[in-house]
């Protein structure tokens, strides 16, 4: 809400057309304007701002008066004319009312500038000949109508709020803008991950060598050697109640000695019972063929031979 002490601005104020009379009445350039309405706004009390068509109690010569730029530096706090509608370019913008919607004061805004500019072209105008200020500000007049209109007309088809809204282009670079943020943390987080990858593979590396010289000295020392510290305590407690096969074996060689002689007696033995085994089997084999012979000797032309011998076979002629 518009805080009540603060003077609402009339936009009908705003749209109507600058005092072309008193304009005319000033023959200063456009420095000389602004460097009075600087002065002014340094000197003047807060009583004259507000009310800036109060008559000045104190008259000056007219002779005496060449510039008001100079009658304001030598330290008048008053103004004999009155101010131009817009003192300077940016209070075109200043003197409308930020309570209204963004296509009203745009429009107003568009209004505003064209009776500034119509102000400062009718101030070169008049040091021409043949200039007529009553037709000038008739055309300034009609003009403003006709620019009225069209704002009316640009406010209906929407195009004062396209003005207003970001366009397509705008658009389209924040979408850009989005994507390219998105890539760099892509690119961010793979960086992390990669260096996350290093630093695992340079802990393996170190785990590696480690292990590489805890090996090294359990073989110096014959395999004794404490549990290893990065080990959990479950695992500790089963590797230090494994037994030391090592030393039982260091203990038994003497038993072991003994075993292997016996083993190699029991062997021999076995290859002396294969030998023997094998001398039997020939020697039987040998008594059987005599044994044999001997007995089928003496039935050569024995029946009993010719019947087991079966029939002659006959001799196939060959092929002719």
């Amino acid at each position: 809400d518009p805080d009540p002490g603060e003077k609402k601005v009339d936009p009908k104020q705003l749209v109507k057309p600058p005092d072309i009379t008193a304009i005319s009445q000033r023959s200063v350039s456009p420095c000389e304007t602004t460097g009075a309405a600087m002065s002014e706004r340094s000197h003047e009390s807060p009583s004259l701002r507000k009310s800036p068509h109060r008559p000045s109690p104190k008259k000056l010569p007219q002779a005496k008066r060449h510039s008001w730029c100079r009658l304001s530096l030598k330290g008048t706090k008053r103004r004999k004319s009155l101010p131009p509608v817009h003192q300077d370019v940016t209070e075109l913008s200043t003197s409308i009312s930020l309570d209204l919607p963004e296509i009203e004061r745009l429009s107003m805004l568009l209004l505003s500038s064209f009776q500034f500019s119509a102000q400062k072209l009718e101030h070169t105008l008049k040091q021409t000949d043949g200039f007529s200020p009553e037709a000038f500000k008739a055309n300034v007049q009609s003009v403003s109508e006709d620019l009225k209109q069209y704002m009316q007309k640009l406010k209906r088809d929407g195009t004062l709020k396209t003005c207003i809204e970001e366009s397509e282009g705008i658009v389209l670079n924040s979408a850009l803008d989005e994507s390219v943020a998105q890539i760099k943390e892509y690119i961010a987080r793979f960086t992390a991950e990669s260096q996350s990858w290093d630093q695992l593979l340079l802990r393996h590396r170190e785990t590696a060598e480690y292990m590489s010289r805890q090996l090294e000295e359990c073989r110096r020392s014959q395999g004794q050697a404490e549990p290893l510290s990065y080990l959990q305590t479950s695992q500790a407690q089963v590797f230090s109640t494994k037994p030391d096969y090592q030393k039982i074996l260091a203990d038994q060689g003497e038993v072991l000695s003994c075993m292997e002689l016996v083993l190699d007696e029991l062997q021999q033995a076995v290859k002396l019972l294969q030998a023997f085994s094998e001398d039997s089997r020939q020697y039987l084999r040998h008594l059987s063929e005599q044994l044999a012979a001997r007995t089928f000797q003496q039935l050569a032309n024995s029946p009993v031979r010719k019947l087991i011998a079966g029939p002659p076979r006959k001799t196939l002629p060959p092929d002719g």
